[in-house]
């Protein structure tokens, strides 16, 4: 089963969001961040395939467009 891209480039986004903010804070302790640079590769190659998953793209306000819609599927569902 294939998500919706919306849910893929939000999740996506925020994967990379969190691996970044990972990652700096394994280098400021001294270490190599291996599991965090791997997160964030995945997370920005999940995030080019929603992208490019999309029919008719708008460029980076697709973002918070991405955002919205899983937010309003969610309160949908309540």
């Amino acid at each position: 089963m294939i998500l919706s891209p919306d849910i893929l480039i939000a999740l996506s986004s925020l994967v990379v969001l969190f691996a970044l903010a990972s990652a700096l804070s394994v280098w400021s302790e001294g270490d190599f961040p291996t599991v965090a640079l791997a997160a964030l590769a995945a997370g920005a190659g999940v995030f080019v395939y929603g992208y490019w998953s999309l029919p008719d793209p708008q460029g980076w306000r697709e973002v918070p467009d991405a955002f919205i819609s899983v937010l309003s599927r969610l309160l949908a569902g309540l």
